[in-house]
């Protein structure tokens, strides 16, 4: 997609997106499809690597389906993973996602944001790829947003919007025009990616192996070929000094420790790819007019393909935000702006919808987390979840965004060990109420 594909900026588009992986992308689509002038820009070239875990937890898929892009994902030969396996010392569990709760899947994210970025073109969203966005400005008299961009040439510019969609990550830039990150990270944890190719025994079932060292993760990424995605996810401030000194031997070495199972290689294809910290909460995910989806509006610990659902379906909630603020503008005869009073509407419904939406499995997020982490409850939980697999199918059918939360307190689940993690975390909470 380099060089002569790109838009040229329109004059003025209803919506302008920034950032064009899943999120971004499925913004503009559905935008684009109810009718309204869409401009996405992009900062790096397609086809390009992004660390990340690259798994559709089945809830991804069913939005996939929703949007219509399914086909489209699926003719690029993902994997599909039927449920997890999870180790810890000598405890093990795997199991599959329940009936009914539908599959995952998993493949490159250079082809998933390629195919993605690709649909939006083909709905009429105009891209714009190579630049940067530096800041974005208070909205104008008319509700309109400008963001200061760098050009490809280097020199600076402007782009503007009567809406504006921040999709620019864990990073955002748009997030800091509408509050910027509520604290600190607390959780700081970085995650290294290495794409491989070997054998190993395993069927359509990822791997996650917890240890005091961290998570090391396994998931096949192609129907076709041997190809993985191996992640390392470890604390940065106990092995932020080894990642930096040789992050490829770090990766290497904490796979080698987990024993994977290989039957053939692997060999390191490409990587490591880096990120971090995974926990970023942001004051609010929407302003008057501006509109913050996928890691942008948020960002704690994902499990299992959470991350790209969360894209997608964010997608989804701000897109009808957006749609339902700039026909009453329209209605009401604003053809130079939509009136900042209904973009303050549209902006608190999507904050309403958005945390419904996400609040309750962030809060599944953080319990297990806070199991996982401590020694005393991470490999007794793994065992207890290895002699229960109707918990553990119903654990992955959660965190796969299939299921409600409220699933997770049925008969023989996991109160006995998973109410010591959350009182522990409920403590540190009150602890910081207490010296705020």
């Amino acid at each position: 997609m380099r060089g002569g594909g790109d838009a040229g900026p329109p004059a003025l588009p209803d919506v302008l997106v920034v950032g064009g992986g899943p999120a971004g992308s499925a913004s503009a689509l559905l935008l684009a499809r109810r009718g309204w002038t869409v401009h996405l820009l992009e900062r790096s070239y397609f086809p390009r690597a992004k660390a990340c875990g690259e798994c559709l937890n089945p809830g991804a898929v069913s939005v996939l389906g929703r949007l219509g892009l399914l086909e489209r994902v699926l003719a690029l030969e993902p994997a599909v993973l039927e449920g997890w396996e999870i180790r810890s010392g000598s405890a093990a569990g795997r199991a599959c996602f329940p009936r009914g709760a539908g599959t995952g899947l998993a493949l490159p994210r250079a082809q998933l944001d390629q195919a993605l970025l690709a649909a939006a073109r083909s709905a009429g969203v105009a891209v714009e790829h190579g630049l940067t966005v530096r800041s974005v400005g208070p909205a104008d008299s008319r509700g309109c947003r400008t963001a200061l961009v760098r050009e490809r040439d280097g020199r600076e510019g402007t782009r503007r919007g009567r809406v504006l969609v921040g999709a620019d990550g864990l990073r955002s830039v748009v997030a800091r025009a509408a509050g910027g990150p509520r604290r600190p990270p607390e959780l700081r944890k970085l995650s290294l990616t290495l794409r491989v190719r070997g054998r190993r025994a395993g069927g359509r079932l990822g791997l996650l192996v917890l240890d005091g060292g961290g998570t090391v993760g396994l998931a096949p990424v192609s129907a076709a070929r041997d190809l993985w995605n191996l992640s390392v996810v470890v604390a940065a401030e106990r092995w932020g000094r080894g990642v930096a000194a040789d992050p490829l031997a770090f990766a290497i070495d904490a796979a080698e420790r987990a024993a994977l199972g290989w039957t053939e290689g692997p060999e390191v294809l490409a990587g490591p790819w880096a990120s971090g910290p995974f926990d970023r909460p942001m004051r609010a995910v929407a302003a008057t007019g501006i509109f913050l989806v996928g890691d942008a509006a948020g960002y704690y610990d994902p499990l299992t393909g959470q991350g790209i659902y969360r894209a997608l379906r964010s997608a989804e909630l701000a897109a009808d935000a957006i749609d339902r603020a700039l026909r009453v503008g329209r209605e009401s005869g604003g053809s130079g702006g939509t009136p900042g009073r209904v973009l303050g509407a549209a902006a608190r419904r999507y904050r309403v919808r958005h945390a419904a939406a996400f609040t309750t499995g962030r809060m599944v997020q953080r319990v297990v987390e806070e199991a996982i982490s401590r020694d005393a409850l991470r490999e007794p939980l793994v065992e207890r979840l290895g002699r229960r697999p109707e918990a553990l199918a119903r654990l992955f059918a959660v965190t796969g965004d299939a299921i409600s939360a409220i699933r997770l307190l049925g008969p023989g689940m996991l109160g006995p060990l998973i109410l010591p993690a959350r009182r522990h975390h409920e403590g540190r909470a009150a602890h910081r109420a207490a010296d705020d």
